[in-house]
């Protein structure tokens, strides 16, 4: 019986989702790319970029992570495990997948959800795409 218990308690913990990604304020985005503790990155497509971006992100579009291995491999060797990696995209969906995406690689990483929400905030917009 002891031997059965065992066996379901490590299947559950199998089960765990190690790569967790924890959802951020544009204000603590803020703050942690001042301080040099995160990369910014925007996933939403080209044609949604005509309202701008969060001062500070770099533009890596969904479609592109999803369709081209080289460029996703390209974009995570750029990337470093010292610093929190934050995705957003129109809604914080896109931005959710790529971001467990990328955490089940070692990688901190957070949601700040749509582009929406840093525009309420009244944070810093530019209109300059920044690739990485």
């Amino acid at each position: 019986m002891r031997f059965i218990v065992m066996l379901m308690l490590l299947s559950l913990c199998s089960c765990y989702n190690t790569s967790a990604v924890r959802s951020v304020t544009p204000q603590e985005v803020m703050g942690l790319l001042r301080n040099d503790f995160a990369i910014l990155v925007d996933v939403r497509e080209s044609e949604e970029l005509k309202d701008g971006m969060a001062q500070g992100a770099i533009w890596m579009p969904t479609s592109k992570i999803e369709s081209d291995e080289n460029a996703w491999r390209e974009f995570v060797s750029k990337l470093s495990k010292a610093k929190e990696i934050i995705f957003y995209c129109a809604a914080g969906v896109r931005a959710e997948k790529v971001a467990k995406k990328l955490a089940s690689l070692g990688f901190k990483t957070a949601n700040m959800g749509g582009f929406s929400d840093w525009v309420k905030t009244g944070l810093p917009i530019h209109y300059q795409m920044t690739s990485f």
